[in-house]
């Protein structure tokens, strides 16, 4: 892998250049006034993966499980919604607002 420096005052008119270069595997060191400030690395090539959050009694915990991408209509005719699913009787409405 190569490496390249470049100026972060010259960021936006060669931002281009500088995608090209880290996808074509370019380690890039990004400075600022002549002092190193960053290092951007191109991702290896397996995909990047994210680990699922789990709960465990109200703290989060990191588990095996690596998020897949959604597909759209996995859960198509699974699942069903009444008819009457928005509609909400007098008697909740009016308990909402303390009327018996």
């Amino acid at each position: 892998m190569s490496e390249k420096t470049f100026d972060i005052a010259y960021l936006s008119d060669n931002l281009l250049d500088l995608l090209s270069d880290i996808q074509n595997h370019v380690e890039i060191t990004l400075t600022h006034q002549g002092v190193p400030w960053a290092k951007v690395l191109p991702l290896s090539q397996a995909e990047p993966r994210v680990a699922k959050a789990g709960l465990n009694h109200g703290s989060i915990v990191m588990s095996e499980d690596v998020l897949e991408p959604r597909v759209a209509g996995f859960w198509q005719g699974q699942v069903k919604i009444s008819d009457d699913f928005d509609d909400t009787s007098e008697e909740v409405i009016a308990s909402f607002y303390g009327k018996d």
